[in-house]
């Protein structure tokens, strides 16, 4: 999916790609969450990490905004060690209950999107309004954090439902 240029499609691809990704839950087979899905994670462990990066994506903007520089990808990670942040991220959600990851899910989509509709056009589509994002405007960096995910989400999920039926 290509990075957007406008706040119109950001929002129609979040929209369509989480709405997607929630169908394919929502109509998923009782313990789905326990099954696997990338190499040794579950459904539940690959939905723990999309909602960090959402969360995360969310956390880094509000940071930006009170004029503060965040830390990313996170503290003690630089971006070339994010295998081993996720590998992280699904270790400390190892406790947490699938329906507490997939509350947390439409919480963190939630947010994201009231956040986008606090932003100005500029906030959101210029280059330098937030200087820790560098060259890119914050729409890319949402883009990449959570449409994406939540494409690629989808595609392991389907993936897993069609293993485990067979």
């Amino acid at each position: 999916m290509p990075i957007p240029k406008t706040r119109a499609e950001l929002l129609e691809q979040l929209q369509s790609t989480f709405g997607k990704l929630r169908n394919e839950l929502d109509g998923g087979e009782s313990g789905l969450g326990s099954f696997l899905c990338v190499d040794s994670w579950t459904v539940k462990d690959l939905l723990a990490v999309r909602v960090w990066w959402t969360e995360n994506v969310v956390a880094w903007i509000e940071t930006g905004r009170r004029g503060e520089t965040p830390v990313t990808p996170a503290v003690g990670y630089k971006w070339r060690e994010t295998p081993r942040l996720n590998a992280d991220v699904v270790k400390a959600a190892r406790r947490e209950s699938y329906q507490s990851v997939r509350r947390r899910l439409d919480d963190g989509f939630t947010q994201l999107m009231n956040l986008i509709d606090e932003l100005s056009d500029s906030e959101l589509l210029e280059v330098g309004t937030f200087p820790w994002a560098g060259k890119y405007p914050i729409a890319r960096w949402i883009s990449i954090n959570t449409v994406r995910q939540y494409t690629t989400a989808r595609t392991f999920i389907r993936r897993a439902v069609r293993e485990h039926n067979r």
